[in-house]
């Protein structure tokens, strides 16, 4: 056994800092005979449950730890205002967690350091709070501290070492001592000998890992350097590998205690993680009843609403289904998904049919968490929640796309934000992305590394190898041109790297108790955190997530709703729409079906013109056959169905499971009542049987085929008969489809279908809506409203909102935000503006819209759109039109430059204002000094003031020259209807406005 064991490793989860790989390390430290080895990445912990994992499996000790940054700084003290100032007043600090006290204290740290943001740090105060279980390393690499001693600034180094003593428990910090040939350490390091012996702390050697092997040292370097400009001042050399035991003792020969001390560290790091043990969220009730209680008694209710009276097969299913759902644990978890499933559909939130083998659940159709009834469906439990295989159970839920947050924030709400936290996930270096880090690392010429990265197939999984040896052309670049060839081995050394974290699509974990006891947090959006942990990770942990899926078909299907309801009154319930409307499933057999959920894609639709469906059976088979390998059998599934060839079962006895799909094994849950039928499994064993078969491991199979035989044999049946159907499953094993989760999308895929059928303009207009992006997308839909002799009209600012819509006669009005650079601030605008009253003119509409949003680009973006066509002329030219917006422009500028003068409009009422106001108004009049016209104009406006004495003060507003002039008291005028009217004759409505201020000239 070695004696020595590494305390500071960096993994490539340091994103940009470190080379190494998870599987290298384990790898290295097993043949170096290490008993143990630390994982310490810099404020992270993304890698700990792999890396824990992967050395339990090889027989070494893992020891968690992170290296955190202190603050350093007194109390009192400015704080630094840049990131060189910031660098001195943090100290680098590793921890290690001794025990599962300690792993906790270390997430909370870590989750703490996370918390404030890009320069991530703890306090002192905080590190003593959670050092009673840890072993802290102080005073290597680049540290503050060890910086002080090198400086002989030993006063303030020793104070610092202090403080640390002060935070840590005895025995359980060490001077951290490392040998990289820098001048920091050869300065400093005898201080922090000194001190560290001074202070009874005992050192310990660590070599500051960041990649595997010496000579990756350059690799590392360009790396890094695409991160950290001061990447060469890091890691000046090639020391910072994961150095052998012997090169250890050999770099502290004269310090042997601190190479030893490493095994004490280690053997002090016990630390034994409790996975896969069920930490199952907590639903309160409000009684206080047990909650197996509650589900029962909710269950019960809510499949009395759905069924009425419960018969045998039904009440006896759901007792089943109860009490297995109850022996194993989780009613919490049923009661919080359906608690989260009212809250939507409470506030209007539409919610999907269910997904996956949850639909399966008749306890789940009850609470009403699902919409597909189960036992018409022939669906089974089992699938979901097998007690003959222990596993969490996964209820993945689909949300209105636009209002999936407001879910996740009444469940933060509800059970707490340090319970609730979205699932992190990390971004890879794929192939093309690694080819283009590497040739920035190179420097190498920007056409090579466009070349080589396009010849990459653009498949998600296609790795740098597979290019080479498959596409036309890769070898013989790599093996012509030299550049090539460095530049595709730089890019395989960095490719799968893990490069960035990001926040998991719909993954959503909820804890009984606080997360960041489990698992490491950092901050996400809408302040709600992110774990560190990817979801795998989570799982492990025992931990429960729940998908948040937002799907767009739901939003698809609520504008549609809105739009049908708003045009024509009409409120569908889908409780009342007929599953076999001929409609429907006429446009299904013409494939009709653009925008149909899961019936659009051109093999969907020359299968629907090949089956002619006429029930949501064949739907659902439709949906389950249309996929490699499956699809194989769609030819049979069509002949058969359509009488053009006989049904052949591969046993008699099979037929009642066959039946419906006309001899062929489509579904999973197919598999699973053969062998209940045929080898008196039960159904929670067929179950385990499909799995295992699936796997297609030769020794597995062999296995199950024996028990499938031997139970086959007890029934009655041969052993050929045997053979072929256990053949058969394992043929169809990988094929067969999950039945519930296409059953519960075949719902999806018939409401939509019958959204079309019904109502095709305001199914459209709603997918339009949906797919305004989507220049293409646009472009068919129109083509597909135009065969159906539906118009689709430009936008109109008086008639158009921000999507699609459609017009009284039937027809689309194409909306606002799909007019190019008009955004949602002018739309917003628009809309806000004709609110308040229609848009008299193109002038009008000018004036009143913000200018700052609707500025002069979206103008003419809107003209150009047709937006403004109702304000001109009818067959006006686009010069014309174009000269019309410049002259509206102009006038609505002046309009807006009166506006500003603090007016409000004048109304006849404003007449009848109180003496106490009159006192303060001036009449304003807006003219223009330009023309005859206007001059003679004026002349009308003072015999009409003449005409109507009083004490309100007149002010004149020159259009032209944007000046104002008061005129004298003989002008002043008694405010009346009839001065208004007269004075609007001459000059206009909207020339005329009363202030509430007094005027200044």
């Amino acid at each position: 056994m070695s004696s020595f064991v590494h305390l500071h490793v960096h993994s490539a989860y340091s994103l940009r800092e470190s080379t190494l790989r998870i599987e290298d390390m384990i790898h290295d430290a097993v043949e170096y005979e290490m008993p143990a080895i630390a994982l310490t990445d810099t404020n992270a912990m993304y890698a700990a449950i792999p890396f824990y994992q992967a050395a339990t499996k090889a027989n070494l000790r893992p020891i968690l730890g992170a290296q955190l940054y202190v603050s350093i700084a007194d109390e009192g003290e400015k704080s630094p205002q840049t990131r060189e100032q910031w660098r001195h007043a943090l100290d680098p600090i590793v921890v290690l967690a001794r025990n599962m006290d300690g792993y906790r204290a270390l997430t909370r740290l870590v989750s703490l350091a996370k918390s404030r943001g890009h320069l991530s740090y703890i306090t002192f105060r905080e590190l003593a709070a959670a050092s009673t279980d840890c072993v802290c390393l102080v005073g290597g690499g680049e540290s503050t501290l060890l910086r002080q001693f090198a400086d002989t600034n030993e006063e303030r180094a020793q104070r610092l070492l202090s403080q640390y003593a002060n935070a840590v428990p005895s025995g359980q910090l060490f001077a951290d001592v490392q040998d990289h040939q820098m001048p920091i350490e050869r300065g400093g390091l005898p201080g922090l000998i000194k001190s560290a012996r001074a202070l009874d702390i005992p050192i310990v050697a660590t070599n500051d890992v960041h990649y595997r092997h010496r000579e990756d040292a350059e690799l590392h370097q360009a790396y890094a350097g695409l991160e950290f400009e001061d990447a060469s001042v890091r890691w000046p050399n090639d020391a910072f590998y994961l150095a052998r035991p012997d090169e250890m003792e050999a770099r502290f020969v004269r310090l042997p205690e601190a190479v030893e001390n490493t095994l004490q560290v280690a053997e002090m790091c016990r630390l034994e993680l409790p996975l896969h043990q069920v930490r199952m969220p907590t639903y309160t009730t409000k009684d206080g009843r047990a909650t197996e209680d509650v589900l029962r008694n909710a269950a019960v209710a809510g499949a009395k609403q759905r069924f009425g009276a419960l018969n045998e097969q039904v009440l006896k299913r759901l007792t089943y289904e109860l009490d297995v759902i109850c022996e194993m644990g989780f009613a919490d978890y049923f009661l919080v998904v359906a608690d989260f499933i009212r809250f939507a559909h409470q506030n209007g939130i539409s919610t999907g049919p269910g997904r996956g083998s949850a639909a399966g659940s008749l306890v789940a159709y009850a609470l009403r968490i699902t919409d597909v009834d189960p036992v018409a469906n022939g669906l089974l439990f089992e699938r979901f929640l097998n007690p003959a295989r222990v596993s969490l159970p996964d209820i993945d839920t689909d949300f209105e796309y636009e209002r999936r947050g407001e879910v996740i924030s009444y469940v933060v709400s509800k059970y707490g934000r340090d319970k609730v936290a979205q699932i992190g996930t990390f971004g890879t270096l794929a192939a093309r992305a690694a080819v283009r880090d590497a040739g920035r690392m190179l420097q190498l010429d920007g056409r090579l590394v466009d070349k080589m990265a396009k010849m990459i197939p653009g498949m998600p999984g296609t790795r740098l190898k597979t290019a080479k040896e498959e596409v036309r052309g890769f070898a013989e670049m790599l093996a012509s041109d030299a550049n090539a060839k460095r530049l595709y081995d730089t890019a395989c050394d960095i490719e799968g790297l893990p490069h960035h974290t990001s926040v998991h699509a719909a993954g959503v974990v909820i804890s009984p108790d606080s997360l960041a006891d489990w698992v490491p947090l950092e901050p996400g959006a809408e302040n709600i955190p992110v774990t560190q942990f990817a979801m795998a990770d989570v799982e492990a942990l025992g931990l429960v997530k729940m998908d948040f899926l937002g799907l767009k078909t739901l939003t698809l299907m609520d504008d549609c709703l809105r739009s049908v309801r708003e045009r024509t009154g009409e409120t569908i319930d889908w409780r009342r729409v007929p599953d076999d409307d001929p409609t429907t499933y006429e446009m299904l057999t013409r494939a009709e079906t653009g925008g149909v959920f899961q019936l659009d894609s051109p093999g969907m639709k020359r299968v629907l013109k090949q089956l002619r469906p006429t029930d949501m059976d064949d739907i659902v088979a439709v949906i389950s056959l249309n996929r490699p390998g499956p699809m194989e059998n769609i030819p049979t599934f069509v002949d058969a169905k359509h009488g053009r060839a006989p049904i052949r079962y591969p046993h008699p006895d099979l037929e009642p499971i066959l039946r419906d799909t006309y001899g062929v094994i489509v579904y999973q849950e197919q598999i699973m009542h053969i062998a209940s039928l045929m080898a008196g499994f039960t159904l929670g064993q067929a179950d385990l049987l499909r799995r295992a078969v699936s796997k297609k491991k030769r020794e597995v199979l062999d296995e199950e085929r024996e028990r499938f035989l031997s139970g086959c044999l007890k029934n009655g049946y041969d052993e050929k008969a045997a053979n072929d159907v256990y053949d058969l499953i394992v043929r169809f094993a990988d094929y067969g489809f999950n039945r519930s989760h296409a059953a519960a999308y075949a719902v999806l895929a018939y409401r939509t279908a019958y959204l079309r059928a019904h109502y095709l303009p305001d199914f459209l207009a709603a997918l339009m809506t949906m797919s305004m992006a989507s220049p293409d997308k646009i472009k068919t839909y129109t083509q597909d409203a135009r065969r159906h002799q539906i118009a689709v009209r430009p936008p109109s600012v008086s008639l158009s909102g921000r999507g699609y819509s459609v017009d009284p006669d039937g027809a689309i009005r194409t909306g606002l935000l799909a007019i190019r650079n008009v955004g949602e601030g002018a739309v917003e605008s628009i809309l806000e503006a004709r609110s308040e009253k229609a848009f008299s003119s193109l002038r009008d509409f000018l004036r009143r819209v913000n200018s700052r949003v609707v500025n002069r680009k979206a103008t003419d973006s809107l003209l150009a759109a047709g937006a403004f066509d109702e304000f001109f002329p009818q067959n006006s030219t686009s010069h014309a039109k174009v000269q019309m917006l410049e002259e509206a422009l102009r006038l609505a500028d002046e309009d807006r430059q009166f506006a500003g003068l603090g007016l409000v409009l004048s109304e006849h009422r404003e007449a009848s204002r109180t003496t106490e106001q009159k006192g303060q108004e001036v009449l304003y009049i807006r003219y223009s000094s330009r023309g005859d016209d206007e001059k003679q104009a004026l002349k009308r406006v003072q015999q009409v003031l003449q005409s109507s004495p009083g004490d309100v003060p007149v002010a004149l507003y020159d259009g032209a020259t944007r000046r104002t002039r008061l005129l004298g008291a003989k002008w002043q005028v008694t405010l009346s209807p009839d001065l208004m009217t007269m004075l609007e004759d001459i000059v206009g409505i909207g020339n005329v406005k009363v202030s509430l201020k007094k005027s200044t000239t």
